[in-house]
């Protein structure tokens, strides 16, 4: 009998703990398979790092729609700190994926506090990535030494109200 109870409570106990830890989520993977191997830095002027300073602006502005665009670059180094540059007859492509929040209908969501707002980046002619539209392709004018151009705009997507904003986005470059 008290074997049949030790067995009982085992089997429950494997129950219970196995429900406990089921759960769904997602593992994004990304990478790239390239001729050029180059470490990337994000650059605005002149000043090189991993932050965009996208300004502090009012309410009233964010809702008017008119924050500036912001100019930045994905700056290309070797290992032996030259620029990477695109080869004649080559290209490289960027591919972008939202690092927080997710994409929505004006750019990347916002983290931050400020609600109704969003990172809006965009390529070098100025055409908004997306959930549907997250690669540009760069050849060897558009790049002069190593940098490869884009803009970010802190813009609206719905009306905004004052806090943070806070967005991230991962990148991968492979140069063919």
């Amino acid at each position: 009998m008290k074997t049949k109870m030790t067995l009982a409570a085992v089997l429950l106990g494997a129950l219970v703990s196995s429900s406990a830890f089921a759960n769904t989520g997602t593992i994004n993977f990304i990478g790239s398979v390239s001729d050029t191997t180059c470490d990337f830095v994000g650059e605005q002027n002149g000043a090189q790092g991993n932050s965009i300073d996208l300004g502090t602006h009012t309410v009233a502005v964010v809702n008017g729609g008119t924050t500036p665009v912001i100019d930045f670059a994905l700056v290309g180094k070797k290992s032996d700190g030259t620029a990477c540059e695109i080869e004649a007859g080559k290209s490289v492509d960027v591919s972008w994926i939202p690092a927080s929040g997710a994409w929505d209908a004006m750019g990347l969501q916002n983290t931050g506090t400020a609600t109704n707002t969003a990172v809006k980046l965009m390529d070098k002619t100025g055409k908004e990535f997306s959930a549907v539209r997250d690669t540009v392709n760069y050849v060897p004018a558009d790049a002069v030494g190593g940098a490869l151009p884009f803009k970010a705009q802190l813009v609206k997507s719905g009306v905004a109200t004052a806090g943070t904003v806070i967005s991230a986005a991962k990148f991968a470059v492979a140069y063919k």
